[in-house]
């Protein structure tokens, strides 16, 4: 097979030096020929490979065949995400675990595993029921965009690590368009963009890059559809938020950078605010969202010391953190997050009840702001009285395209944000090695459980 392979490149490579026009009649074959989602694991692999192989030799069609795997990867990637909604928590879990104990390896693995699976499937789809048929085909996409992710990882390993940098730029800038024009108007994509995440952090030059480009997105007034700016701000959120190899000064430099927006539109859009409303200011909520994740996953990096603001608060142990000294913050931090958060725009209603929930835990146990109160008082307000117009000509940062995109729920929830956030932890297991030493995990804080078991012993009083 690797020598009948071998030969078909060998012919391609001397019929395009024949013809050099051939290789816009074989740009619109590619795509027609691409496997469909539901082929085998063993097809999208080969074929993946083969186009890998052919940009060596047919560099002019690198960037249209990168974006063609780019495209079919994320419509694989959001129907898993849909099919695992429809599917049961604990059938999700066991899928994820299946993959982990049994990963493809190599192409080999992935013959037997499909011979295997289209022998079980030839032997027992009469006896089968349709969730167990169900869960067969949704295993094998998933072990499919494990291996595509895979493969793509390996591609681009070795431009960064050896390539020139006239290589990396012209590959980072390729790895940037398909994140703005495939990956980051499509909701629900769930591990794509990973590769972002992790060719994103090899240098700070390519951080501020990626992050650039998601501000850029999120906060120019050029005409950027709502949807894609409200993604990008959490794209640029997350990234910031999970990313092991940012530095704290970037970290600032990005809460600062959300912040003044924040600010700019609270003072724009305050004296006619009638209260709460997602659909007029969405803009707003999904920046405050940003930044409330942002500071619970990075507060460390927020805190200076005024004699040394770059000193590094991880060096300090528990006890001289959390002795009931106040810590000192970077300046701006705590005006702006006051000034919104008791503004009558209300971000705390809109936002995720999750993230607003261990905002609210950490800030306290931080001794950085207490918003039990407003929390209460927000119980008792309802955002169905305060409906707002979802056109893009109403208020000043127009409304949301695609409710759904945002809400995807019904009853008080349709007018919060989602806590959906496209840095969460990476569960394929085959190509998670390649994110080694790259995510942030979830830090615990010394004492703050023991906040919530006085306030549950309090409450019982």
């Amino acid at each position: 097979r690797s020598q009948l392979l071998a030969r078909v490149h060998t012919t391609l490579k001397y019929l395009l030096r024949l013809i050099p026009s051939a290789s816009a009649r074989l740009s619109n074959v590619l795509p027609s020929k691409f496997p469909f989602p539901t082929d085998t694991t063993k097809a999208h692999i080969s074929y993946v490979e083969n186009l890998l192989k052919l940009i060596q030799y047919v560099p002019e069609l690198k960037s249209e065949v990168l974006a063609l795997i780019t495209e079919r990867l994320v419509k694989i990637d959001v129907q898993i995400q849909v099919d695992m909604d429809d599917l049961e928590e604990e059938m999700g879990d066991k899928i994820v675990q299946d993959m982990q104990q049994k990963p493809i390896r190599n192409l080999e693995d992935s013959e037997a595993s499909d011979d295997s699976d289209n022998e079980s499937v030839s032997s027992s789809e009469d006896s089968s029921t349709p969730e167990e048929m169900r869960m067969k085909e949704l295993r094998s996409a998933v072990a499919t965009m494990d291996a595509i992710l895979d493969l793509l990882f390996g591609y681009y390993s070795p431009i960064f690590a050896n390539g020139t940098a006239w290589d990396i730029d012209e590959t980072f800038e390729h790895l940037l368009l398909q994140f703005a024009n495939i990956v980051l108007p499509t909701y629900r994509s769930r591990h794509t963009q990973f590769l972002l995440f992790h060719f994103g952090q090899l240098s700070p030059d390519l951080i501020a890059k990626f992050a650039g480009a998601c501000g850029h997105l999120a906060l120019t007034k050029e005409r950027i559809p709502q949807l894609v700016r409200l993604s990008a701000a959490t794209y640029l959120a997350s990234f910031v938020a999970r990313g092991a190899r940012i530095s704290s000064q970037v970290v600032r430099d990005v809460f600062d950078l959300l912040g003044s927006h924040l600010d700019y539109i609270r003072r724009t859009e305050e004296p006619t605010c009638r209260g709460p409303e997602l659909g007029r200011y969405s803009l707003y909520y999904a920046l405050a969202q940003a930044v409330l994740y942002i500071f619970c996953f990075r507060w460390r990096d927020l805190v200076v010391n005024s004699a040394d603001p770059d000193y590094d608060i991880d060096e300090l142990d528990d006890a001289a953190l959390f002795d009931g000294r106040e810590l000192n913050w970077a300046p701006g931090i705590k005006e702006c997050l006051t000034q919104n958060i008791y503004s009558k725009l209300n971000p705390l209603k809109v936002c995720s009840p999750s993230i607003v929930q261990q905002f609210a835990r950490i800030s306290r146990h931080l001794q950085f702001m207490y918003i039990f109160p407003l929390l209460e008082t927000n119980k008792r307000l309802r955002l169905s009285t305060f409906p707002g117009a979802t056109s893009a000509s109403d208020g000043a940062f127009g409304g949301i395209a695609r409710e759904t995109a945002l809400t995807g729920k019904l009853g008080e929830s349709y007018h919060q944000l989602d806590a959906y956030f496209p840095f969460d932890p990476y569960q394929l297991p085959r190509s998670k090695r390649w994110l080694e030493g790259d995510y942030v995990q979830w830090k615990g804080i010394p004492g703050l459980d023991d906040d919530d078991k006085d306030d549950d012993s309090s409450d019982s009083d």
